[in-house]
């Protein structure tokens, strides 16, 4: 029942409260109350019901974590014109923009929602509330058509790469160009030299063959093994911002698949925790990256820590060729820390070890924050101790000669993609 309708039911109930002094008043108060019940059940019985409503579910089948995806609702009923009330059922983990809204049917609403986990997550049922022709009553319905989405890692990333990329915008992503003329391993093509051309890319064969300054152009050596290994043990369900350390590190190895499959190189991956969990072979191509997709959809961060021991050990068994071994994981923990050297030093005799840690913007602050009591003290104190040993590990991986990155997840994927290229264009590989 509406206002309308609510203040229409209070005329009789005022004649029956003056039928208590007048007899005749209450049979009239009574009659009274009976026409207005009926005049609002039939008003909300005009309104359009389950057969004369309609509700069209329109998004991605496959959703992006951590950032926003647009939902768009199309409300249909027979009868135009009618104000109603839109009410979408959407889990609270999926963040919605907006689940409620007033319109005149037929009617169209967008909402986003930005989930922070991977998984299938179900969308709906939509409820709708169709106010009556008179505006006394209401009819609501449940609308069942529900929308099973599944969520991905954050695939909009690499159609913004896309995108950027065909218009030559790439530095918009704080990525640096692709390539670099002269720079590289593998033959390109015999060009006519430019004035800052270094002497060294002279062709002073095919110079005196023209009688004009010739050049080699080399580029990257291509079709070689990128390989990504997923720690996802306990520190890496750590949250760092919406999402936990593992997702970040999912969504910046996927872009960073995407790239090296571009570049003609072959992507695989190796997941872990306390044992190896999942093998995915390097390949080239651009089903790869599906495969890579379909790998990390069960991963989730487990309940032990980390054995780096027994995951390098079983990935040196595994690959033989030297590849470029992108390690995802982080480290709290010295006792962890002295494995993950260990094993990264061994891994320095045949592959090209980089360890990528995320940053906890959280455990940034509690180290910087000014204490206002006992507890903030402490706080700070364990944060900075636990920084503090993070940076002795990253500081002596670096001096044993092993790439690393510790970023924030706003600079993750720009920062690895751009260290995967530079490494590229020096021939590292």
């Amino acid at each position: 029942m509406t206002w309308r309708g609510t203040g229409l039911m209070l005329v009789p109930v005022a004649v029956v409260a003056i039928g208590a002094a007048v007899q005749a008043m209450l049979i009239v108060g009574l009659a009274l109350f009976l026409v207005c019940a009926a005049a609002v059940v039939v008003d909300s019985r005009r309104a359009p019901g389950r057969a004369g409503l309609g509700v069209e579910r329109v998004c991605n089948d496959l959703l992006s974590v951590g950032v926003a995806n647009r939902v768009t609702l199309a409300i249909s009923a027979r009868t135009e014109g009618a104000a109603a009330i839109v009410h979408e059922r959407v889990p609270p983990h999926m963040h919605p923009s907006q689940v409620r809204w007033r319109v005149r049917l037929p009617a169209g609403v967008e909402y986003t929602v930005t989930p922070v986990a991977r998984g299938d997550v179900t969308l709906g049922p939509a409820v709708v509330r169709v106010i009556g022709p008179w505006g006394l009553g209401w009819r609501q319905t449940t609308v069942n058509t529900q929308r099973l989405v599944r969520v991905d890692p954050n695939l909009a990333a690499i159609d913004v790469y896309e995108a950027l990329a065909r218009r030559g915008q790439l530095a918009e992503l704080g990525l640096r160009t692709m390539r670099l003329s002269t720079e590289g391993s593998e033959f390109e093509r015999v060009r006519e030299a430019f004035p800052d051309d270094p002497l060294r890319a002279i062709n002073w064969r095919a110079t005196a063959r023209t009688g004009r300054l010739m050049a080699t152009e080399l580029i990257p050596e291509r079709a070689q093994p990128l390989l990504i290994c997923l720690d996802h043990g306990r520190l890496m369900g750590i949250g760092a911002g919406e999402l936990t350390k593992l997702d970040h590190a999912i969504n910046a190895a996927l872009l960073l698949v995407h790239v090296a499959l571009r570049s003609g190189d072959r992507a695989g991956m190796l997941a872990f925790s306390d044992t190896v969990t999942h093998t995915l072979p390097p390949r080239a191509g651009t089903a790869q990256l599906r495969r890579f997709l379909d790998a990390t959809r069960p991963i989730q961060p487990g309940e032990t820590e980390a054995d780096y021991d027994d995951a390098l050990a079983f990935f040196s068994r595994w690959q033989t060729r030297r590849s470029l071994v992108v390690i995802f994981t982080d480290v709290l923990d010295p006792d962890q820390g002295k494995a993950l050297i260990r094993q990264c030093v061994r891994l320095r005799r045949r592959h090209l070890p980089l360890v990528v840690t995320v940053r906890d913007p959280a455990l940034d602050d509690a180290a910087n924050a000014v204490p206002r009591s006992g507890d903030d003290a402490y706080a700070r104190a364990v944060a900075g101790g636990l920084i503090a040993d993070r940076d002795d590990t990253l500081r002596l991986l670096r001096g044993s000669g092993v790439e690393t990155i510790d970023a924030d997840a706003r600079t993750l994927s720009p920062r690895l993609v751009n260290r995967y290229l530079d490494l590229k264009r020096r021939a590292r590989l």
